[in-house]
């Protein structure tokens, strides 16, 4: 007991001085990067809203209840999602918000700066769902996350168990320790692995729209209409990844952003073969012109149409691989059924 106490003591003690000798700056890193996810979020509700506002007008739909109640729960997501926000300018932060300074601290000594391969690994998931800067401060909050929750994990692990060894507990004074030291470790676990599932639903989506996208563009451009207002058309009404990042490449334009460096940003937080290829073909055409680009539409059309063909194929008999095992345990719950009975009668 007295041995966990004095472990508990001494990772305190490194808890505190990393969080005390943190400098102002990593404060403000961790504000930066809270509002950065605060304000992404309000544009995402904010674009939400007015699809279901442009969806209900053209439909003519006002007295529609489902959609009445859609909009007054995203009103609502966006008023708390701003009142964070404000809150986050006027530099108030919660409590948990405050643990990842001692994991910056920790970076800071270890000297992981951006040639350090897992910061660099990290990096290059988070920038394709967030712009540069953003995702360099996302990235070590991530870490910073990960190594406080952890450090404070084993302070408060060891201090469970003294205390419980000192309430007779015995072995159940393990599986408590264990358990506090599983949660904080899933706390600054899953904020860092989440970015993995991220990356995963993003690339999923984007290859399952990618082929109503091109195939919009084809069509847009055959008709004789400019590749600027066939991107614009089709990606105007549609919800999805694909279509936002095609919106931001959108406002990155309105914004001044030179098109060359829009839809390479595109590129990088699409982060897909056929949107590559999109993009760069896009990209040609702005500065070098390309009077090909309409047959590379309907080329990519054909290809992507042809790879979402094989891909739900393979996930169908991905499906029914899956399937398999229960339906062999099926079939020999029924042979059971079927041949107890019958040795029963033959009094086996």
């Amino acid at each position: 007991m007295i041995i966990c106490m004095a472990v508990a003591s001494i990772v305190f003690i490194i808890f505190v001085f990393l969080f005390i000798t943190a400098s102002d700056n990593m404060v403000d890193a961790i504000l930066v990067c809270l509002m950065e996810t605060e304000k992404e979020a309000n544009k995402e509700l904010q674009s939400e809203i007015d699809l279901l506002i442009k969806k209900i007008k053209q439909q003519e739909d006002f007295d529609n209840k489902e959609n009445i109640k859609k909009g007054k729960r995203l009103k609502k997501k966006l008023e708390e999602s701003q009142k964070r926000y404000k809150k986050l300018e006027n530099r108030k932060i919660g409590i948990l918000d405050i643990i990842p300074i001692t994991g910056y601290r920790l970076i800071q000594l270890l000297g992981w700066d951006a040639t350090n391969e897992t910061v660099k690994k990290l990096n290059r998931k988070c920038v394709q769902f967030k712009e540069k800067k953003e995702a360099v401060n996302y990235t070590y909050y991530l870490l910073g996350a990960l190594f406080g929750y952890l450090i404070l994990g084993i302070c408060l692990c060891f201090l469970g168990l003294g205390l419980s060894l000192a309430m007779g507990l015995e072995e159940r004074s393990f599986i408590v320790a264990f358990a506090i030291l599983v949660v904080f470790g899933i706390m600054g676990y899953v904020p860092y692995d989440n970015v993995n599932t991220i990356i995963h639903k993003r690339a999923e989506e984007i290859e399952n729209q990618f082929p109503q996208v091109v195939s919009k563009m084809a069509l847009l451009t055959v008709a004789g209409m400019e590749v600027n207002q066939a991107w614009k058309l089709a990606c105007s009404n549609d919800k999805g990844i694909l279509y936002s990042e095609m919106r931001r490449v959108l406002i990155d334009l309105d914004n001044n952003v030179s098109p060359v460096e829009a839809y390479s940003k595109f590129i990088t937080r699409c982060n897909n073969n056929y949107t590559t290829k999109l993009g760069t073909a896009i990209i040609q055409n702005v500065s070098k012109g390309n009077a090909e680009i309409v047959k590379l539409f309907r080329t990519l059309n054909d290809e992507s149409w042809l790879e979402h063909k094989h891909n739900a194929r393979r996930k169908g008999e991905a499906i029914q691989s899956k399937l398999l095992i229960p339906t062999l345990l099926m079939f020999l719950g029924i042979i059971i059924l079927v041949i107890v009975p019958v040795m029963s009668g033959f009094g086996f």
